[in-house]
């Protein structure tokens, strides 16, 4: 079997051969895409997917496309928003950073679980609901629940 493509392990993809849905993909991401082994949509073609990826260079698009594709979602899936790195020479001017993408989704209930470099442009930022996470042994929360735990927990 090929090696697995290093950011395909990053972003911790377990069930290779299911169909995976990544919205507004830069095309820099073309190799990635190809590296997964099951089918990758850029528009929802099934009810449930186990791994959503969303791209977008701005807080609003990104938040908007992140809610739609937070439908289609499977319970507990992998859930990876993606902004541009305030390094990115390519996306000059992109509003969002790792502290506005991460209370994206506050008012859906997810918070933000875990960072990955993509490349020299690209972070992701994954997402858990709140009450999917184990353990919350950190200073800050997003969301209601998860400063109610983090109250608890630390």
């Amino acid at each position: 079997m090929a090696e697995t493509h290093p950011v395909i392990k990053k972003l911790q993809v377990k069930d290779f051969g299911q169909p995976v849905l990544i919205i507004n993909a830069p095309e820099s991401y073309n190799e990635i895409m190809a590296a997964f082994q099951g089918e990758v949509h850029d528009r929802a073609e099934q009810d449930k997917y186990d791994f959503v990826q969303v791209f977008g260079t701005a807080n609003e698009s990104l938040q908007a496309s992140a809610r739609e594709a937070e439908h289609h979602l499977a319970e507990d899936g992998l859930f990876w928003l993606c902004y541009p790195k305030k390094s990115s020479k390519l996306y000059k001017g992109s509003d969002c950073s790792r502290e506005t993408v991460a209370a994206l989704l506050a008012d859906q209930g997810y918070e933000p679980v875990r960072q990955i470099a993509i490349d020299d442009d690209w972070s992701a930022l994954r997402f858990r609901k709140a009450e999917n996470i184990k353990t919350m042994k950190r200073k800050f929360a997003v969301t209601e629940k998860g400063k109610q735990r983090t109250e608890k927990e630390s």
